[in-house]
């Protein structure tokens, strides 16, 4: 199959007008102005799908009011959760995994809290980065069998103990971790309603009044390449360094950002000290949408001088750096699946300022090689 787009943009490589993609099974097998092409997608944008690095499908029908304290919003979440059953949670992430695909979006890393509910799901085009979420307080303390990324939930809720056997199991980790100034102040100055919170829970906060979360981690072992910090928003300039030294990659998520309230997040500094930053949606807990291009849009509002390029890229071949997948995702390029999306062109000049623009639906979709939306 071959197909022709107004604009391919590889994100990759510069992008090419009048360009035609060639797939041949699940994979794209040459990329640029080709002969007979057999489709044309017309004046579209053809890019490769997009890569949510963040997300939590189980509280897609569980949004939770923010009201000026991040302890207290945790307390409610923890509550809600409580209250629903396995059929409630099963119909969320089916929930949430179609909202994804209709946003354009054909990768998800989702924090899981229930693994044993993903065997029930229908299958789904969707492709699923699985992370079981770890916490020591509940029976998912084990670690999973191999086949799922950890996402040991963040260091005010996961021991050193654990955190270790997390980062010596030699798999892809995904952890919470420097989210608020809450947590920020828990850790640094050993004070706070965050740290008033677990002290009253019984926590040992002996690992608090010593230094940040980061460093904390650091001294685990757990930050490294196979290693993605999401939020990461509370920052000392020692920190952004120990994430470039170490090759830490960063997911942010601007939507949930900006629901917390917080001040602009350190994204141009991570930029500037070379720290591998990708996007994602978090949850409709935190959120109104698990859009895409609503994130790359918001990171726009907040940091203009970003260009539509760095955004794009946030959203697809920087998300596979993350994943240890440079060579499979995130781009068009021989070798590369054929996970590809169309958005329409409408009158812009630069192909990267129509996807960060794009507000409707996405016009083609193809996930593995197989088309799933025209």
């Amino acid at each position: 199959m071959r197909l022709r787009a107004k604009w391919v943009l590889p994100v990759s490589a510069p992008p090419i007008e009048n360009g035609v993609v060639e797939i041949v099974g699940d994979t794209i097998t040459a990329v640029g102005q080709l002969a007979g092409a057999n489709r044309d997608l017309g004046d579209v944008v053809l890019l490769p799908g997009l890569i949510n690095a963040h997300c939590h499908f189980d509280y897609t029908h569980m949004p939770v009011p923010y009201r000026a304290s991040f302890a207290d919003w945790i307390r409610d979440i923890v509550a809600l959760k409580a209250q629903q059953a396995p059929t409630d949670y099963l119909a969320g992430i089916q929930t949430g995994m179609q909202l994804a695909l209709q946003a354009g979006t054909t990768t998800v890393v989702n924090i899981e809290c229930f693994p044993e509910l993903i065997t029930q799901l229908p299958l789904s085009p969707l492709r699923m980065i699985w992370c079981q979420e770890l916490i020591d307080s509940t029976r998912h303390q084990a670690l999973p069998a191999v086949g799922m990324g950890l996402s040991p939930h963040a260091p005010y809720t996961v021991s050193a103990e654990l955190y270790r056997r997390c980062a010596q199991s030699g798999r892809f980790i995904t952890t919470h971790v420097a989210e608020s100034l809450e947590e920020d102040e828990m850790f640094r100055q050993g004070r706070g309603r965050l740290y008033d919170a677990f002290h009253q829970s019984g926590r040992d906060m002996s690992d608090c009044g010593h230094g940040g979360p980061v460093e904390l981690l650091h001294n685990y072992g757990v930050l490294g390449r196979h290693c993605l910090a999401a939020h990461a928003n509370c920052l000392t300039a020692d920190d952004v360094r120990l994430l470039a030294e170490t090759g830490t990659s960063v997911v942010h998520c601007p939507k949930t950002h900006r629901y917390f309230q917080r001040p602009p997040a350190p994204v141009p500094a991570l930029l500037a000290a070379g720290v591998n930053v990708c996007l994602g949606t978090d949850s409709l807990a935190s959120n109104d949408t698990l859009d895409m291009f609503a994130e790359m849009r918001e990171l726009s509002r907040v940091f203009p001088a970003l260009s539509p390029s760095q955004l794009v890229a946030m959203a697809t071949t920087n998300a596979a750096i993350a994943l240890n997948q440079t060579v499979r995702l995130g781009k068009i390029a021989a070798g590369a699946v054929a996970d590809l999306i169309a958005v329409p062109v409408n009158g812009h000049a630069d192909p990267a300022a129509a996807v960060v623009a794009a507000e409707k639906a996405v016009a083609f979709m193809m996930i593995n090689g197989k088309v799933v939306r025209e």
